[in-house]
């Protein structure tokens, strides 16, 4: 009996250990790539505001597999935390600068880490971009299901397109007003994000 409480005990205590915080400033015009993370299921993400401006942390809604706002924050040293504890991507930005000046990506990968650098198999060519939008699909994440979603930074959905087993794969996207725009390739197996920039 003592030996499994040992044993539960000793796991217990690497779990916890296992769990770690990463800090973040947030600040106007504090932007990507510095501003993603990838990160292990239960840690946690602290956003320190480092300016004396207004703030909020919170996810694109439509594009982020958790659910997050810090509400208004203001002042020097204020903080948010949050802990992460499902896998996948979550957009977030600063609901009062907007994504053009405050926004990143946090990764939340198991323990055993992304299969085979899953992030790297989706390359967005052209970026920014103003009237086609190219993207470069690896063959080893197709499986004849995968569906294109472009939204805006409120998540509401711009476009939408089936890519079955495309690779190469061009969306006109001369109609999207200018601004910072997310898209998402979906299947039953995967769900990756990417930023880019309409002109």
């Amino acid at each position: 009996m003592k030996t499994k409480l040992l044993i539960v005990l000793f796991f217990g205590i690497l779990s916890v250990e296992a769990q770690t915080t990463h800090n973040l400033d947030w600040h106007i015009n504090f932007l990507s790539p510095a501003t993603d993370l990838t990160v292990e299921i239960g840690d946690t993400v602290t956003w320190t505001w480092t300016d004396i401006f207004p703030h909020t942390v919170q996810n694109v809604v439509g594009n982020s597999v958790e659910t997050f706002n810090s509400g208004t924050l203001t002042g020097n040293g204020s903080t948010f935390s949050y802990t992460f504890t499902v896998v996948g991507v979550n957009d977030y930005f600063c609901g009062i600068h907007g994504a053009l000046s405050m926004s990143g990506t946090i990764t939340v990968q198991n323990t055993l880490g992304i299969d085979d650098n899953i992030l790297k198999k989706f390359s967005i060519l052209t970026n920014p971009v103003n009237q086609e939008l190219n993207i470069n699909v690896s063959p080893s994440i197709l499986q004849g299901d995968e569906e294109i979603i472009i939204y805006d930074l409120l998540g509401k959905k711009s476009i939408t397109k089936k890519i079955g087993n495309e690779q190469n794969v061009i969306i006109d996207v001369s109609d999207l007003s200018s601004g910072l725009y997310m898209i998402t390739i979906t299947s039953k197996n995967i769900k990756i994000s990417k930023r880019f920039i309409k002109k």
